[in-house]
């Protein structure tokens, strides 16, 4: 499956340049490609023996999305985004995160836009089996990894602040998961490099 999900993206990649100069997509102004750094889950969870949480994570992640001009200074902006298979617990673990996300944008200057909006979280779990012994209390245990695939899909809130320069941009995107229940509100980031493709 994610073979089939990789050949996907980047034959998408490759022809979008092509689709936006169908007649279509005649409103696009323009497509962009993101590269960046997604940390899931800020300050929400342990990452060390001494109780230390989770400020930043090393999680590569790519995507693609559209600017569709609606008003003036005011643009709608769909994406997908995927952070690139994460490997845990001695790699038996592969995690994969897929977003489908949806902004509208403010540009109050020519070099600052605002983002606001909701998008759907993908995640998906592919356990390799096995079984590993851990400390538990004074002694061992012996844990065992899932061998199926699992998956989970949560809406998210999501707002940015994006930087741009020419043809590149800067962006701070947060995703905030179960907004209106507070004792199960969570955070997550993502620092991207973006390159907006300008319509001829």
């Amino acid at each position: 499956m994610l073979r089939k999900i990789m050949v996907l993206l980047i034959s998408f990649v490759f022809s979008a340049p092509a689709l936006a100069e169908s007649e279509g997509f005649s409103r696009l102004k323009n497509i962009y490609f993101n590269l960046g750094n997604h940390t899931e889950f800020y300050n929400g969870l342990q990452n060390d023996a001494s109780g230390g949480l989770r400020k930043i994570d090393f999680a590569p992640a790519i995507g693609l999305g559209f600017n569709l001009p609606i008003y003036q200074e005011f643009g709608f902006f769909p994406e997908f985004n995927w952070v690139m298979p994460q490997l845990i617990e001695e790699s038996n673990i592969i995690i994969n995160t897929f977003m489908y996300r949806f902004d509208f944008g403010y540009d109050p200057l020519s070099w600052l836009r605002l983002r606001l909006g909701t998008g759907i979280m993908h995640m998906n779990q592919h356990g390799r089996g096995g079984k590993s012994k851990q400390r538990n209390g004074n002694g061992t245990s012996t844990f065992y990894y899932p061998d199926e695939n699992r998956s989970s899909i949560n809406n998210t809130l999501d707002a940015g602040v994006e930087f741009m320069f020419e043809n590149y941009a800067v962006r701070l995107q947060t995703y905030t998961y179960s907004v209106f229940k507070e004792e199960r509100r969570q955070l997550s980031y993502t620092l991207f490099l973006t390159y907006y493709w300008e319509k001829q």
